[in-house]
């Protein structure tokens, strides 16, 4: 049973070995066929016997002509860093030592998750170097330890195709796709366009008071203290330093609900894009930012930082963060992030909403860390409710299931209103606006001035 399992992995695209061509295959078979068709005249043994020994010399020689494994140099290129959803070349290059030319085919040990087309019947000239690429596609965000390539290679005579195996080893990261970052970075207001935001100056004179010193020439009048002035018989005016950031707390729920599977991914992949769209506008404006990402447990936490390379800190902590097949523990996340968070910040929770606010109990840690911190919750709204709540009823099965659905959804509007009397805001955006919509709120609030 081994030595049989063995003999499929070569057959397989596994190990190495030497297999048969489609072509071999034709020539047995016509070989075959016209010793049949002579089989029905009488023709002499002898004939057939050098017929056969012809045939065998052929396959010989083919076979003795494939290259070893030392006569074929391979090497990979590959990004070490690929977005999820964003096409990447790998490149494997070739160096033909012998002074025969080949034919090749691959299939490279890539995951499974990687969806491609490997390159098949390339030509390897005698004695030179050649590049064959391939485009990948991978899906899945992790760490991959790419190691195995697969490499057949036949002669002209195309008879037999030798299977050889190289160890490549590559480290490969799928990161979270950044297409929404990138347009924040080339064009924040354009960014924002739709949502009808724009990004206002901060103005002159805001920031921290300072002290109270003498006027000169050139200071802005608007600055001067009066009563300053009157007691001391003489021009004040107030001094500010310049404002320093602000700071962005960030809660990436990691619970059982974010497995929730969307059109492209599923809800936790949708939030952590949206969070580092958040954390790249915090970032550029000089805001502190800190993550924290939860389940049941603490799974990953990044400290506060400033300036965008800080964004990269961010990016290596939580890019591979799966889904828990647990309920979140959101009393957990809250007293962590004001365990690391002293001063007021603003805290934005990524999480399933309908799950959240009908956890009654959650109002109270909300209460207490509304006195200190801005809170807001961001969401992915439920397409399927959507769906059913627009659709038009043809029979009294439909019309019962979207009368539940607006029954459903006028409850959950009800309990986040209750939510933001206490101020405590919830917002819901489809999948594809949660980055834009987070990056909105984040500029209305500081346009506001209420961080």
């Amino acid at each position: 049973m081994k030595r049989f399992k063995s003999l499929w992995d070569r057959l397989l695209f596994r190990d190495k070995g030497i297999i048969p061509t489609y072509k071999l295959i034709t020539y047995y078979a016509l070989f075959t066929l016209a010793m049949f068709i002579l089989s029905i005249w009488q023709f002499s043994w002898l004939f057939l016997g050098i017929a056969t020994l012809l045939m065998i010399s052929l396959l010989i020689i083919d076979a003795f002509l494939l290259p070893k494994k030392e006569d074929i140099e391979v090497a990979r290129t590959m990004a070490d860093e690929m977005e999820r959803y964003a096409k990447q070349m790998v490149t494997i290059h070739f160096h033909n030592r012998t002074n025969d030319a080949y034919t090749v085919r691959l299939i490279d040990g890539i995951p499974e998750s990687f969806q491609t087309i490997f390159p098949t019947n390339q030509l390897l000239p005698s004695g030179k170097s050649v590049a064959i690429s391939y485009e990948i596609f991978p899906q899945i965000r992790g760490k991959y330890q790419i190691d195995t390539l697969y490499v057949r290679l036949k002669t002209k005579m195309g008879l037999w195709e030798k299977q050889i195996t190289y160890h490549l080893s590559n480290e490969v990261k799928v990161i979270p796709n950044l297409s929404e970052t990138k347009k924040y970075l080339a064009s924040a207001q354009k960014y924002l366009l739709h949502e009808g935001i724009k990004i206002r100056k901060v103005r002159s004179g805001v920031g921290e008071f300072s002290k109270v010193r003498s006027y000169v020439v050139g200071d802005d009048p608007r600055k001067i203290n009066w009563r300053q002035s009157a007691k001391l018989q003489e021009m004040m005016t107030n001094e500010y330093e310049p404002e320093h950031g602000k700071s962005v707390t960030i809660l990436l729920d990691c619970g059982r609900m974010m497995g929730v599977e969307l059109e492209e991914g599923n809800r936790l992949e949708k939030s952590i894009e949206a969070a580092i769209t958040l954390a790249t506008a915090a970032l550029q404006n000089g805001d502190q930012v800190s993550v924290i990402a939860f389940s049941k447990e603490i799974k990953a936490v990044v400290p506060s930082g400033k300036g965008l390379e800080h964004l990269d800190t961010i990016l290596q902590t939580i890019y591979a963060l799966e889904v828990d097949a647990q309920e979140s523990n959101y009393a957990l996340a809250i007293q962590h992030a004001q365990s690391i968070q002293r001063k007021r910040s603003m805290i934005v929770l990524f999480s399933d909403v309908q799950t959240f606010v009908n956890e009654d109990y959650q109002l109270f840690y909300m209460k207490k860390i509304r006195k200190k911190h801005l809170f807001v919750m961001l969401g992915i709204e439920d397409r399927l409710l959507q769906a059913q709540i627009k659709m038009k009823p043809e029979d009294t099965i439909a019309a019962m299931e979207k009368s539940m659905a607006q029954k459903q959804y006028i409850n959950q509007k009800q309990v986040m209103r209750k939510w933001e009397k206490h101020g405590l805001p919830m917002l819901e955006a489809p999948a594809e606006r949660l980055a834009v919509t987070s990056v909105s709120h984040y500029i209305e609030t500081l346009n506001r001035g209420l961080l």
